[in-house]
């Protein structure tokens, strides 16, 4: 039987170290493949066999319970309010304490009540989880550190200091579950899209569907109020569709017969029937909560660099927190107490919280960020490489650089009148699914009387023929006229990427040029990459003659036109060895732009215009038919890393400095505190900037 996704939520799982131990026991039980558990999300997710699941569910109970027993398994998740209301009154009950204690406990011993009532309600969880740690001999972990430095704090009488290193670090603990709460919220809004049912029209009937039962071919009505429940064509009405739930910017567009709608999109008026394309599994809206809910699964290098760092670091500053303690004193005959003072110093500022806990929410912070504007990664490892330099962006021509839709740019007709023509060439395109066929028809709106089109047949990548009103049309390439012995004459200078040819009782009456006009925005995007320093290519299948009087306005570092898929890979590959170290990305939505888009650093998308293989080669898929949202792209992902940077800086900086005083005496358990703790709320006060509209 074939393996299934699973997940599981293991809910107040705060331990970073314990994550990466609990993903790894989980990756090595023999029936389970590919796991992986976001700290951050708190989720576990593997590829199981249905058969496997009981077992899954139990293996993974038992291994949580063997490393963090307080970590709770849950295979629903509950989502929980913004700010937890039991956390914050546990945190301002333990201030009021803390403040009562600090000013009467040099007065009177009872104030020392107080401050252990302070330290017991901000720091219970912290001992629960050391204590536990200690009886299974697991050790060097946060709790370690923190429940080690706080005990030696009071046994030294700097009751204070114990009490705020636990006071403070409630308080980053609760600004950090903040900050993923808000920012899980923003990305589930879009998971949230989930479309519960669908009309499907059987016959004269209506009935209510899961979407998920919808096939292609099937015919679903969607009424005023509803979403569109699965990507296909209007078959029959018209209304207005408010594309906010997808695009995140409510925008009407008018839709008609014959227009492509996709899931997900609200019919604002009027009630219009959908003939379904897809299954609902590969539809936009589909695809969009499959992207949402595996956004953080594949992690950044820093991400797996300080979770590696956190690992090896703990273990070590303990060693030299004992050895500060009592080399001096052996080796010197310097007073033990000084010496344990400094160590306890060593022990509270070597904590890695700051950043064990403010990379991976400034990496998550960035994902809901991107989100918001309407920007899909499936990894942060993307943030990543959109934030460092990029070499070069290629582009592709139709629907990335273009609008994607043909238009009728000019009718030149021959030997007959301008009507008859246009007439009988909807008759027979009428009979054709072709794209542009579908152009032709879509622009001339020609009323077709089905019956009087006899004996159709199509050559696919040539052409049409058939009868109409007893004469007999062909519509096709230049070539397929000629193959049918027509000559066809036009001027010698006329070039036309996309132009259909018709004859008419095998003599050549005309001409219709087809064109896919270059998108408003374009032009814009172009120039403000140029001003990034950034090389921008033309990559297409068209010939170069059209490639270049399309591109003649815009200005390309350079131009490559027939084009294969395989050719367009092979010149990826040629621009990414000229960029060495640097970023190469490639934009592009059709099916022949998927070995380009798996050849690249980073494949940008369209939601809206790429084929479902495209979607699931890309990298990073753009909600919104704009190519500005490339810009977006790259500034949110530069300010992500710099947000990065600086907390690891800061934390690093701040850190070794004051361990390097604490051991020689120049800084005392206040300034430990604030090194610790401190920093450890400034980094991730400054995580939450990425949340705002900034970039």
């Amino acid at each position: 039987m074939a393996n299934g996704k699973v997940e599981l939520i293991l809910e107040n799982l705060s331990c970073a170290n314990c994550a990466s131990k609990i993903e790894q026991k989980v990756n090595s039980l023999y029936f389970v493949k590919n796991a992986n558990l976001n700290f951050v999300t708190k989720k576990l997710t593997a590829e199981v066999s249905p058969k496997d699941y009981k077992l899954f569910l139990e293996n993974v109970t038992k291994i949580v319970n063997e490393i963090e027993p307080d970590v709770k398994v849950l295979e629903v998740p509950k989502e929980k309010p913004v700010i937890d209301i039991k956390d914050l009154s546990l945190i301002i009950v333990s201030i009021f304490f803390f403040a009562s204690g600090l000013f009467v406990y040099k007065r009177a011993w009872w104030g020392l009540i107080f401050l252990a009532a302070a330290y017991i309600l901000a720091g219970e969880s912290v001992i629960r989880k050391f204590l536990q740690n200690l009886l299974r001999l697991k050790l060097f972990d946060e709790n370690f550190l923190m429940t080690v430095a706080t005990i030696s704090a009071f046994l030294l009488k700097e009751y204070p200091e114990a009490v705020l290193v636990m006071l403070l670090y409630k308080i980053g603990e609760l600004l950090e579950e903040t900050a993923i709460r808000r920012s899980r919220k923003t990305i589930n809004s879009l998971k949230n899209l989930e479309i519960e049912y669908a009309n499907l029209k059987i016959e004269n009937e209506i009935k209510r569907v899961n979407p998920k039962d919808i096939v292609p071919g099937d015919t679903v009505i969607v009424k005023a109020g509803e979403r569109v429940p699965i990507d296909g064509v209007v078959a029959a009405g018209s209304s207005f569709l408010d594309t906010s739930a997808i695009t995140g910017e409510s925008r009407l567009i008018p839709v008609k017969e014959n227009d492509e709608v996709f899931a997900g999109l609200i019919n604002i008026d009027g009630t219009i029937e959908v003939l379904a394309k897809s299954f609902y599994k590969d539809s936009t809206i589909s695809k969009i909560i499959e992207i949402v809910e595996n956004a953080t699964s594949k992690k950044s290098q820093t991400e797996r660099f300080i979770t590696y760092f956190a690992r090896v670091y703990t273990p070590a500053v303990t060693v030299i927190a004992f050895l500060v303690a009592v080399v001096p004193p052996l080796l010197f005959s310097q007073p033990f107490d000084r010496w344990i003072y400094r160590a306890l110093i060593f022990l509270i500022v070597s904590c890695p919280c700051s950043l064990v806990l403010s990379v991976p929410l400034s990496y998550f912070a960035g994902v809901a960020r991107l989100s918001k504007a309407s920007i899909l990664v499936k990894g942060t490892t993307y943030i990543d490489k959109m934030a460092r330099k990029i070499y070069a962006i290629l582009f592709d021509k139709t629907g990335t650089i273009t609008q994607g839709s043909l238009k009728v740019d000019k009718v030149v007709t021959k030997d007959i009148s301008y009507e008859e023509f246009i007439r009988l060439l909807c008759h027979i395109e009428s009979f054709s699914n072709h794209p542009i066929a579908l152009s032709v028809t879509r622009e001339f709106k020609v009323k077709v009387e089905a019956e009087s089109v006899k004996e159709v047949k199509e050559y696919a990548g040539k052409g049409i023929e058939g009868v109409v009103d007893g004469k007999k049309v062909i519509a096709g390439t230049k070539e397929f006229l000629e193959e049918n012995g027509v000559k066809v004459e036009i001027k010698e200078d006329f070039i036309a990427s996309t132009a259909v040819y018709v004859a008419v009782d095998n003599k050549f009456c005309g001409y219709v040029v087809l064109k896919d006009f270059l998108r408003q925005d374009i032009k814009d995007t172009l120039n403000l990459l140029k001003k990034l320093g950034i090389k921008t290519f033309l990559l297409t299948g068209d010939k170069k003659e059209a490639a270049e009087e399309l591109a003649g306005e815009l200005e390309f570092d350079g131009i490559f036109a027939n084009l294969l898929p395989q050719d367009k890979a092979k010149i990826a590959e040629q621009i990414k060895k000229e960029a060495e170290n640097a970023t190469v990305v490639f934009v592009g939505d059709g099916i022949n732009d998927c070995p380009a888009l798996a050849v690249c650093d980073v494949g940008i998308s369209f939601v809206q215009n790429a084929s479902s293989i495209a979607t699931a080669a890309a990298d990073v898929i753009l909600l919104e038919n704009s190519t500005e949202k490339i810009l977006d792209l790259i500034q949110i992902s530069r300010f992500v890393r710099r947000v990065v940077i600086q907390n690891i800086s800061i934390s690093l900086s701040v850190k070794f400095l004051v361990m390097a005083l604490g051991a020689i005496g120049f800084a005392n358990l206040w300034e430990a505190v604030l090194a610790d703790v401190g920093v450890a709320l400034i980094a991730i006060l400054n995580s939450l900037r990425i949340l705002k509209n900034q970039k």
